[in-house]
C-alpha cells in the first residue's frame, strides 16, 4: 500500500512544485537581504516526523509551499507536529526572530517514547 500511495503523491507534487512563498510585499529581494524558514513537505509518505509549516504572520502557506522567505525581524509562526505511529497532530504558536541571509528548519522536540511533540522549535541551519 506504501508503494501505491508514493506512485500517486510524488506526480501531485511534482505538479503542484515545491515553491517558496514570499512572506513580504513588493519584489523579490536578494537572499542576503531576507531569511528563509522551512518545514516539512505537507505530503510525507512514510515519515515518522513531520514538522509543518502552516502561516507566518497572517499569510496562510498553501500545500505546495513548504518554506517562506521573511524580512529579517520577528514573526509568528503557526506550524503543525504529526507523529504517523500514533496519528497525533498537535499545533504551535511560535514567536521567533530571524536574521538576514539565514536559512531556519523547524524542528520537534518530542517526548520520551517518541510518542509526543511536546514543543517545535526554530533552528538555524549551517
Amino acid at each position: 500500500m506504501t508503494l501505491i500511495m508514493a506512485s500517486l503523491i510524488l506526480p501531485i507534487m511534482s505538479l503542484g512544485g515545491c515553491s517558496t512563498a514570499r512572506g513580504y510585499e513588493g519584489g523579490q529581494r536578494a537572499a542576503g537581504e531576507v531569511a528563509r524558514i522551512s518545514g516539512d513537505f505537507r505530503v510525507t509518505a512514510g515519515a515518522p516526523l513531520s514538522v509543518i509549516l502552516r502561516q507566518v504572520d497572517e499569510q496562510v502557506l498553501s500545500v505546495g509551499e513548504r518554506s517562506v522567505d521573511v524580512l529579517p525581524g520577528e514573526h509568528r509562526l503557526l506550524v503543525d507536529c504529526r507523529i504517523a505511529e500514533t496519528g497525533s497532530v498537535s499545533r504551535h504558536a511560535l514567536d521567533v526572530t530571524v536574521l538576514p541571509g539565514r536559512r531556519y528548519k523547524l524542528r520537534a522536540e518530542l517526548a520520551p517514547g517518541l510518542r509526543e511533540c511536546t514543543a517545535v522549535i526554530l533552528a538555524p541551519v549551517h
